[in-house]
């Protein structure tokens, strides 16, 4: 396998080699017709025209003259992307963006979390029309090394038939926008079309024949009165399960035994099932003299499962991992006996006393084969934004705005079962909900006024009211009960006891108890200043300041200025300076969970609860209140436009997060840990095995540049539209806390690293730092053709930390293998690198009428795949434990290769 992903390789990177070639052919000058000049100079001219309201107030700055980096992306670029979803076209077009999909990563497989810069969702501020987005009501309390512990937007609920545009900030903006803006802001744009329907078909499925992919899509316009609109898209999906797992290395033993599984390699690893309904509006009226009232909203519902890992219902061995002597044993993962005969009551503690000789019930009466839990999540939607704009007689422009968004998200599991409740248990459970509620009210005012300078003063200003709440919401009393079988005090023949206990709650991820049901809110104003002006010819300078006071944790004061100096008309340079803040999302300090997992390897499920910092279990391990985190900002770069079709930017930039907010390394709770827990309080302290809580951990510093080459050219064979996108980033933790659990109780002789060596390796580490797409739109007549290469560096991941070389295994061959992190060698980290993958995205498309359009095209032309994970892997199998071949956090997915094909129509 290794020998034919290294073939594919070669000749992927040969087709890439190819491709770039054809974009320096056809953008070299010789090749342009002299009669075709005028019309690529009309088509320079007017993308150097092309005005941004992102990251400015100003109504008359353009894409060339902004003083930082932004991308501006329209329906032309959206057309040919191998996916209609919204987070997966922007992956496309800006490499400094990425979205991993987590396969058993609970909710985080339903709300992929991306990242920008090698920064997490929720330091990225959406925008719609300009004005903010509501959050995702997720947490990702298991989400990749980067976004764990994050809440940010779900993109996905923008159907990109309603966008008619995208800016991407690559900047700190949090001076002007507030909250979030640490890696940058995208600003969608929504259609604004008058007239005319457009309806659009897509279907799909990997090369392997799964992964079915059906989206069906329609927008139409309306005018409303003299010089308004009104503009609907409605949009339809049905994606199916693909499957990218192997046996688990019990699955074997197992069918020998006679059991059968309930799926064949024990569970599916891969895409989710996914079916979701969305509507997007958008509508504005002219009112008076130029004022306008406007309003736009989006609701959209969808159902999303996914299987959680096998329970087996007898232990069984299996041969063990590489370098490793011996076989591995497998126990059973279900506690599969119940005792029903009560004989008595204990006198000391009042407990009921069951007979061992007595009525017994097994989980394997309900799953004989075992059982593979069924996680399900229906996810509703829903924002309304409304406002009214105009100017006054004296010139100055406002914008009144009022807006509400809500998330929701509802959990349920099917195919498992409450062992504490035994036999009376249901198999089918609703876990409770999760909801996020955002309501905004702003006021928005600009001026420009001549004081001297070469241009006129710019000046804006506003104040801004937010109220954010996260409510988590009780789930069916059988999901998370304590059950009468959780605790048994059983009598032996001969008078002896024991005690029997089994996990509480529905097995796989217990349901919202009363425990972690919660309900909270914060209130947040603010005011911001805003100067920018060509002060000489050339040189253009902007200065922004904005005070935020939050009632839960205080005020903070964030500036940022920025300058442009155009040398000539060919080269400018340009740089900002910014302090910036997030501030922790009621989600985070609201969360609470208990989630059954098989952390490091472990074969025998462990329940590990995310607490909230003030809960007893947090507070044990030395939880403190959160605090906002903050940053400073630096970027530079050069913009060059030597006409004929070329622009170039080049930006490096540096971003310090200080107090970073995550969810700790998890903490293995000893017997005296689950003790003195119950003794507190809490009443499900003797199923924990594991706890961690939300914290400002750690503090990072992320540098990197981003190159951006673009080139368009009318020839005598066609027009040429080429472009190549080149990010590196690096990031690395400079700080972690740490807490000496002796302040807390003299005898615990405990330090709690809140971020360990693994999840700092990963942070630094588990995103490529070189990321590239090259792609040339080429359009004869009727015909175009769209080829893109995406490129993603090399990447390391580490694994469960060991105490030491295991016995009877060679030191050098196995840290050869195994190479530990950075500086931390002692704690042995299990460190791989996975290498560099190319992938080649082709559709080519015909156009009948000017209004009918076909296309066929093909995501991954070559089924490339990552390298394999071979650390841990059994060789009865080649994979996991859990079956998984590929690492979870690759940039190119596990899909392989998908073909489509996508029908349009105009009317």
């Amino acid at each position: 396998m290794t020998g034919n992903c290294e073939k594919a390789q070669r000749v992927e990177l040969k087709l890439a080699t190819s491709l770039l070639a054809l974009a320096l052919a056809s953008v070299a000058a010789p090749a342009l017709a002299a009669e075709d000049q005028p019309a690529t100079a009309a088509a320079e001219e007017k993308e150097d025209a092309t005005i941004v309201v992102t990251g400015t107030r100003r109504t008359d700055r353009t894409v060339a003259e902004s003083p930082v980096p932004i991308d501006v992306f329209s329906t032309e670029d959206f057309k040919a992307q191998p996916s209609p979803q919204l987070q997966n076209i922007i992956k496309t077009l800006v490499p400094s963006f990425n979205q991993n999909r987590n396969l058993l990563g609970d909710a985080s497989a339903f709300v992929r979390p991306p990242n920008l810069r090698g920064l997490p969702a929720d330091q990225i501020l959406v925008l719609v029309n300009g004005k903010r987005m509501h959050r995702s009501a997720l947490v990702q309390v298991t989400g990749d090394a980067l976004n764990v512990g994050s809440q940010g937007p779900d993109l996905s609920q923008i159907s990109s038939p309603a966008v008619s545009r995208i800016e991407v900030l690559r900047d700190g903006a949090a001076a002007q926008y507030g909250s979030d803006a640490i890696a940058g802001v995208i600003n969608i744009g929504l259609n604004r079309a008058d007239n005319g329907l457009n309806l659009s078909a897509r279907y799909g499925q990997t090369y392997r024949g799964d992964g079915e992919d059906l989206q069906l899509s329609a927008n139409a316009g309306f005018k409303l009165g003299d010089g308004g609109f009104f503009n609907i898209t409605g949009e339809f999906i049905d994606q199916n399960v693909f499957d990218r797992s192997v046996p688990r290395p019990e699955i074997a033993p197992l069918i020998a035994a006679g059991i059968t599984p309930p799926r064949p390699t024990g569970n599916r690893l891969g895409q989710p099932s996914n079916r979701a309904y969305r509507v997007v509006w958008n509508t504005a009226v002219p009112v008076g003299d130029g004022d306008e009232v406007y309003a736009f909203g989006n609701y959209g519902w969808q159902r999303q499962s996914n299987d959680f890992n096998y329970r087996r219902p007898i232990g069984v061995t299996a041969p063990d991992i590489p370098l490793r002597p011996g076989t591995g044993t497998f126990s059973k993962s279900i506690n599969s006996l119940w005792y029903l005969d009560r004989i008595g009551t204990d006198p000391v503690s009042g407990r009921a006393i069951f007979s061992e000789t007595g009525r017994t019930f097994t989980e394997t009466s309900i799953f004989p084969n075992g059982f593979v839990p069924v996680f399900e999540a229906s996810i509703e939607d829903l924002s309304i934004v409304g406002g009214y704009k105009g100017a006054t007689e004296g010139g100055v422009k406002y914008d009144f705005t009022a807006a509400y968004g809500r998330n929701q998200i509802r959990y349920f599991m099917y195919d498992t079962l409450n062992p504490s409740l035994g036999p009376a248990s249901p198999t089918d459970f609703y876990l409770g909900k999760v909801t996020q509620q955002e309501y905004n009210l702003n006021a928005d005012f600009s001026y420009e006024t001549d004081i001297g300078l070469y241009k006129p003063l710019f000046i804006a200003a506003g104040l801004e009211f937010r109220r954010e709440t996260f409510a988590v919401g009780l789930g069916d009393r059988a999901s998370w009960e304590p059950g009468p079988f959780g605790s048994q005090l059983v009598q032996r023949a001969n008078g002896t006891f024991f005690n029997v206990t089994k996990p509480v709650g529905a097995n796989g991820f217990p349901g919202f108890g009363p425990d972690s049901v919660a309900e909270g809110g914060r209130n947040n104003y603010s005011a911001y200043l805003d100067f920018e002006a060509e002060v000489v010819e050339g040189l253009d300078l902007g200065l922004a300041a904005r005070y935020d006071y939050f009632n839960d944790f205080g005020s903070t004061f964030n500036g940022k200025f920025s300058a442009r100096w155009a040398i000539n008309d060919v080269i400018a340079l340009r740089g900002a300076a910014s302090t910036g803040f997030r501030a922790p999302t009621p989600g985070q300090q609201f969360t609470q969970n208990t989630q059954t997992g098989f952390p490091a390897g472990s074969p025998v499920p462990v329940a590990t609860q995310t607490a909230r910092p003030d809960s007893i279990s947090a507070q044990y391990y030395g939880a403190q209140p959160l605090q906002p985190e903050k940053s400073t900002s630096f970027s530079g770069g050069i913009v060059l436009t030597p006409g004929s079709g070329f622009n170039l930017t080049l930006d490096a930039y540096n971003i310090v997060v200080r107090d970073r907010i995550g969810i700790t390394s998890s903490i293995n709770t000893t017997a005296a840990d689950q003790q003195a827990l119950l003794a507190l309080g809490l009443t499900t302290a003797l199923d924990l095995g594991q706890v961690n809580y939300f914290t400002n951990g750690f503090r990072t510093r992320t540098q990197g540049f981003d190159i951006v080459l673009s080139h368009r050219a009318d020839t005598g064979v066609g027009r040429f539209n080429s472009s190549l996108a080149v990010n590196y980033n690096k990031t690395k933790v400079t700080d972690r806390r740490s807490i000496a659990l002796s302040t807390i109780r003299p005898t615990d002789t405990r330090v709690l690293s809140l971020i360990d060596n693994t999840r700092k390796g990963n942070i630094e580490d588990s995103n490529p730092r070189w990321r590239a797409v090259l792609s040339t739109n080429y359009t004869s007549g009727a015909f175009d053709l769209t080829v893109r290469a995406n490129y993603f560096g090399k990447f390391t991941t580490y694994f469960l930390p060991v105490a030491s070389v295991p016995a009877g295994v060679d030191p050098v061959a196995f840290r050869a293998l195994y190479p530990a992190p950075n500086a931390a060698a002692q704690t042995g980290e299990w460190g791989k690198t996975f290498g560099a993958e190319v992938s080649l995205d082709i559709e080519a498309g015909f156009t009948v009428a000017e209004n009918y359009r076909l296309a066929v095209g093909v995501e991954n032309l070559f089924n490339n795949y990552p390298d394999v994970e071979t650390r841990n892997a059994y060789p009865s199998t080649g994979g996991q434990a859990n079956g998984s071949l590929y690492p979870g956090s690759s940039p190119l997915g596990q899909a392989g290769g998908f073909w489509y094909v996508r029908a349009t129509a105009k009317f």
